[in-house]
């Protein structure tokens, strides 16, 4: 019974454009959860010898890419996501989803966290990666997006820090787009 309900979870995962972006069903919900791979975001001075792409496990079968930070003092990752990829009167949080390596170094200053929404003002955070546990994945919550219907825009969301201070040991694994299901 267990080996059926692993089989049936794994068959509802479906990894797109060329494994840079995940989608699956959500248990609870049955609404689709998805994760936008590093590949598919806009990492400033990716080409350069500040990051290395690693191999991760993602599931039971299948790895994906994720990237480390060698070092860096502007960082700025983005993406965005189709409105109409979502499904239409749910709620979906938007979250960076990230791990400091044991030797990671230079967070002392916050973080700023964006998240734009068609027709909606600007959601500005500032987070403290400082005192985040480190060798764990950790999420950095962006905001809250409400879906509707026959919306064409993007969602946009940023995670930077411009400040001109070095940092080390940070791994981006993407970022998850959840529904939010209340129990």
């Amino acid at each position: 019974m267990k080996n059926m309900k692993a089989e049936k979870d794994r068959s509802s995962e479906v990894f797109m454009e060329s494994k840079s972006k995940k989608k699956w069903l959500h248990k609870m919900s049955s609404e689709y959860c998805f994760m936008l791979f590093p590949r598919s975001l806009y990492i400033t001075n990716l080409e350069d010898r500040y990051w290395d792409w690693k191999c991760f496990k993602e599931t039971s079968e299948d790895n994906v890419e994720v990237v480390k930070l060698r070092t860096v003092c502007w960082l700025d990752v983005r993406g965005k996501f189709k409105m109409s990829d979502l499904t239409p009167g749910i709620t979906y949080n938007i979250s960076y989803v990230v791990k400091l390596t044991k030797s990671s170094s230079g967070w002392e200053l916050p973080m700023t966290l964006k998240l734009a929404v068609p027709g909606k003002t600007d959601q500005f955070r500032q987070v403290s990666l400082l005192k985040k546990p480190k060798g764990e994945w950790f999420e950095l919550n962006l905001g809250n997006v409400n879906a509707v219907d026959n919306e064409n825009g993007e969602i946009c969301f940023d995670f930077y820090e411009r400040g001109g201070h070095w940092k080390t040991g940070l791994l981006i694994k993407g970022v998850i787009i959840k529904p939010i299901v209340l129990t």
